[in-house]
């Protein structure tokens, strides 16, 4: 049986809001990077900030779910058995603090993984993100990773610890919000540089603004 078709729908964000208005400020810095015919014919960085794109998209619905930061806690198991419960009888809940956990967990997985993918783009290169790392902060000195760092640790956490984040959280949902500031103060820098005057050094292109803010 094909599903029930749905009308599309929109959400408006309280842009006075401090998460839901810097999360627009990414976008609109996303979106001032797509409009560069380099970007747009580049396929690793367009498919980087496509991806990107879906960390912000994911922040807001942790949001929008009334996500809370669970750093002191272990997963509720009986949730989670219910959950599959009724998704195994046909029934599938869109709402509630798992589907929050969810997006948030999605925010993650995509702002680690598009932060690797920058560090090789940025600096060339497969090397792990530690390595990749100390050859951008050489190349870009006052760019600061802190909250991306812990955010790279979640989810190496997630990925190899058989526990996973069962007993709780690292990364807080503002610590994510700030991660992306980062990243994307990472690629404007590096952007700018690589489309300056040839006699620009890296990190130090004009106009350039730095925001402050391992495992593979």
């Amino acid at each position: 049986m094909e599903p029930l078709a749905k009308e599309k729908t929109t959400i408006t964000l309280d842009l006075k809001d401090p998460f839901y208005g810097a999360l627009s400020k990414y976008a609109g810095r996303i979106g001032n990077l797509l409009t560069a015919p380099a970007v747009r014919t580049n396929p690793d960085l367009a498919g980087s900030l496509d991806d990107f794109l879906g960390a912000t998209y994911a922040l807001i619905q942790a949001k929008q779910h009334d996500f809370s930061d669970r750093v002191a806690r272990p997963i509720e198991v009986d949730a989670v058995k219910k959950r599959a419960s009724q998704i195994a009888a046909g029934s599938v809940r869109t709402d509630g603090k798992w589907i929050a956990g969810f997006y948030f967990n999605d925010a993650l997985f995509r702002t680690a993984a598009v932060y690797h993918r920058v560090l090789k783009i940025v600096v060339g290169g497969n090397d792990p993100v530690p390595a990749l790392l100390q050859k951008a902060k050489n190349l870009f000195p006052h760019w600061k990773s802190d909250k991306l760092d812990i955010v790279h640790s979640q989810v190496n956490g997630l990925k190899h610890e058989p526990r996973g984040v069962h007993n709780s959280r690292t990364a807080r949902y503002d610590d994510v919000i700030a991660a992306v500031d980062e990243l994307l103060a990472l690629i404007e820098a590096w952007w700018t540089t690589a489309n300056a005057p040839s006699a620009a050094k890296p990190g130090t292109a004009p106009g350039l603004t730095y925001r402050e803010g391992e495992g593979e």
